[in-house]
This record gives C-alpha cells, sequence and structure tokens, in this order.
C-alpha cells in the first residue's frame, strides 16, 4: 500500500479534510476498500470491492492478526438463523404494502422498485425493497428504513448506509426491542469524523504489515435452541404488531406526509 502510506497526513489534519465533507468520508472509505480488495482479493462478480465486508471487518477488530484472519476466508460465512431471515422477510413484505396502501389513500402515485418500476412512469413515492429494508424516495427526499429482528446494532451498518445514498436520515426498527431510532447524518457528523478517521488509520495499519501474530480464538457462531426460537417467533409476531403504526407514522413524517393517524 505504498502510495496510500505516503499519502497518510497526522490526525489533525485528516480531520480538518473530512469535517462538514461527506464526498471527502466516500473518497477516504473507497481509498481503503480499494487497496485492502487489491490486498486480499475482495471483488464482488461485477469486480468492484465488497466494501461492506471490508468495512465491517476493520470497524469490529482491532487486532491487526484478527481482520487478517475476517478478510482472508474462503467464503463469507453466515451466522444467521434462517428463521431470523424469514422474520425479516416477512417484516419488509408487511411495510412494502402498508406503506404502498397507505400512501395510494392519501391520494399520492406509487413504484414499487422489485415490480418493474419504469412501467408506471413518473411516480410521487418510490418504494425500493433492498436486502436489508427498504430505501424511500418521495421527490428530492430519501429515506432509509433499516429492520432489525433481533437484538443487535451496528453502528458500522448505520454509518455505511449513511454514506452510500444521497438521503441523510435511516430509521432502525428494532422490532423485538420495540424500538424506533432515528438517525440523521447531520447530528452524527462528528462521530462519523471519527469513524471514517479510523478506518482509514487502522487500514493503514494492516496494510504497512506483513507479518500478523495473532493469539485470539475466532468467534464462534451462535446458534439458537429450540426453545430461544419459539420465544422468538412468539416475541417478533406481538412487538411487529404493536410498534407498526409507530414505524408508519414516523416514516411519513420524516418524508414530509404528515397525517394525523396511522392505524393498521
Amino acid at each position: 500500500m505504498k502510495e496510500m502510506t505516503e499519502a497518510v497526513i497526522d490526525s489533525k489534519n485528516l480531520q480538518l479534510k473530512t469535517q462538514n465533507n461527506i464526498e471527502n468520508f466516500r473518497s477516504l472509505l473507497d481509498s481503503v476498500c480499494n487497496e485492502v480488495a487489491k490486498r486480499f482479493n475482495l471483488y464482488k462478480k461485477d469486480e468492484s470491492p465488497r466494501k461492506a465486508s471490508i468495512i465491517d471487518a476493520l470497524s469490529r477488530f482491532t487486532c491487526p492478526g484478527c481482520i487478517y484472519r475476517k478478510l482472508s476466508e474462503k467464503s463469507a460465512s453466515s451466522d444467521v438463523d434462517a428463521i431470523y431471515k424469514e422474520c425479516h422477510k416477512l417484516a419488509v413484505n408487511i411495510l412494502v404494502e402498508r406503506l404502498y396502501q397507505h400512501c395510494l389513500d392519501m391520494g399520492y402515485t406509487v413504484a414499487i422498485s422489485t415490480e418493474a418500476e419504469l412501467e408506471y412512469g413518473k411516480v410521487d413515492i418510490l418504494i425500493n425493497v433492498t436486502k436489508y429494508g427498504i430505501n424511500l424516495k418521495h421527490y428530492t427526499n430519501e429515506l432509509i428504513i433499516e429492520l432489525k429482528t433481533g437484538n443487535s446494532l451496528s453502528l458500522s451498518q448505520i454509518f455505511r448506509y449513511l454514506l452510500d445514498v444521497k438521503g441523510n436520515t435511516i430509521i432502525v426498527w428494532r422490532i423485538r426491542k420495540r424500538q424506533i431510532l432515528v438517525f440523521n447524518i447531520d447530528d452524527l457528523k462528528p462521530l462519523l469524523t471519527e469513524f471514517v478517521l479510523m478506518i482509514y488509520l487502522r487500514a493503514n495499519r494492516l496494510l504497512s504489515s506483513s507479518h500478523f501474530t495473532c493469539e485470539h480464538a475466532p468467534e464462534r457462531d451462535y446458534r439458537p435452541t429450540q426453545e430461544d426460537l419459539q420465544i422468538t417467533i412468539q416475541d417478533f409476531a406481538q412487538s411487529l404488531l404493536e410498534t407498526l403504526p409507530h414505524v408508519l407514522s414516523i416514516t411519513f413524517g420524516k418524508l414530509g406526509l404528515h397525517v394525523q393517524e396511522v392505524k393498521t
């Protein structure tokens, strides 16, 4: 990583460079991902760097040896039980249809991007279903809704989403926690600056090393028991029904579609 290492500047100047400029955030992370992808051959089928995997590994581990082991894995292993994936898919589908119907009831033209959006022509609201949740577009306003069916919350993931799209707001619907969190890029900018700086410097530390020693044991995948899964389903069903009206109301408010009350 010779070119990148030579470009490293002291922390104060780097903070000034990144401060209040989202494009600089993206530029620094792109340079990190490009260099790490070259070193570890981490590319998607379209030959673009696997940014999510790279940034998550860099943010997850302090130890270069642990980062090296994670990035060197032959294949990405999934520690998510299929039942959690099914709960997530069901929650996304329910939310999409509720959003669609409520928008129609308010007189808006709506399209769902997975259904050949071009057939609809110009629309007021575009609902784009993604692997993590939903991306909503209302004219120039763009909003992400991230669904969590477990108890986890990844700030690294939230930062990536805020940097990946033009919108500046993300709603995190933690269904089983019965929480609806709203993150705005302007409010998080100071912390986002530190996050980008940390990823950039850690990548330099990783790529400037040629020998890695690590005595940490690999993390074990969580395997839920039958009782755990039974509790998960019951709690998921109850908490989704309880919080669905609230996430709909917050979503419409953030899109500028103010309605007095949303009923399910």
